[in-house]
């Protein structure tokens, strides 16, 4: 069982030999479901995962019940030294690395969630969980974030990651009007959801990225759809909603990436994890 991962993944993920493995980046992002649900069974298998793809940093949500201590123990387990979580309730999100992680911001006030801000090894990263109900609070949000943005310096390479709890407009196609009608449903019979825009999908989150110079790295890389949520253990794969953005100086740099599905990322969340790889020699 464990050969056959390796081949598969193997086969997935083969990087050329022009690049080198110390300027080649990789980065997963995944929204992992309630601290892999503090599972056992879960959390190794998450772990060998990992360790087979050996990123060099890793982006987390959804880290609830783990503490700095549990988290460091649980990154140390595939080969990550440093790691750092955003808080101890609710929904933290998390990161990890194998180098140092530093001028942390954990950034909780007027967050629905909580983002982290980081610098590893000269990249600005930005781990992030939107809102998952209300629509005018995300937009609060990722203006708060862009915000942070605009002061760092312009010319730096910046990623923002995570579950950004919205659709963009590039897979318009994608949402149908039976997909519309149930969000209304939903809307109608649970007064705290309001995702929809006057009854309508809403893409304004996103192109608030877009109007700022920012690129959804995973059409640099692909030409066909494919979601992020939900994985089949927990419905029915059919939005994307898992993103990692970039601005022009990080995403000239993007040389790889998708949404990984196989069959231990079907089972692991309900969430599927995205994956880039960036040459910063490039």
């Amino acid at each position: 069982m464990k050969n056959k991962f390796i081949f598969i993944t193997m086969l997935t993920f083969l990087v050329s030999v022009s690049y080198s493995q110390t300027n080649l980046k990789k980065i997963i992002s995944y929204n992992v479901i309630e601290g892999l649900q503090q599972d056992s069974v879960t959390q190794q298998m998450f772990v060998d995962w990992i360790n087979v793809i050996d990123p060099d940093v890793v982006a987390l949500q959804e880290m609830n019940n783990f503490t700095q201590k549990s988290l460091e123990t649980l990154a140390r387990r595939y080969n990550h030294p440093y790691a750092v979580i955003s808080k101890l309730d609710g929904y933290p999100v998390a990161v990890s690395s194998k180098y140092p992680i530093v001028n942390v911001q954990k950034v909780i006030d007027n967050m629905w969630h909580a983002y982290i801000y980081a610098n590893i090894d000269n990249v600005h990263f930005f781990v992030i969980h939107l809102s998952p109900h209300i629509l005018t609070k995300r937009l609060e949000e990722i203006k708060t974030i862009l915000a942070h943005i605009n002061t760092l310096p312009p010319d730096e390479p910046v990623l923002i990651m995570g579950d950004f709890n919205s659709v963009d407009r590039s897979d318009a196609m994608q949402y149908d009007d039976k997909m519309v009608q149930a969000m209304r449903e939903k809307e109608e019979n649970n007064t705290h959801i309001r995702n929809l825009n006057n009854g309508n999908i809403d893409y304004s989150v996103l192109e608030y990225l877009t109007q700022n110079d920012f690129i959804d790295t995973y059409w640099l890389t692909n030409n066909e759809f494919i979601p992020s949520v939900t994985t089949p253990k927990f419905g029915i794969p059919s939005k994307r909603i898992d993103f990692i953005w970039a601005n022009k100086i990080a995403a000239e740099k993007v040389v790889n990436g998708t949404i990984i599905h196989d069959k231990y990322t079907d089972i692991i969340s309900d969430h599927y994890p995205v994956y880039i790889e960036v040459d910063f020699k490039k």
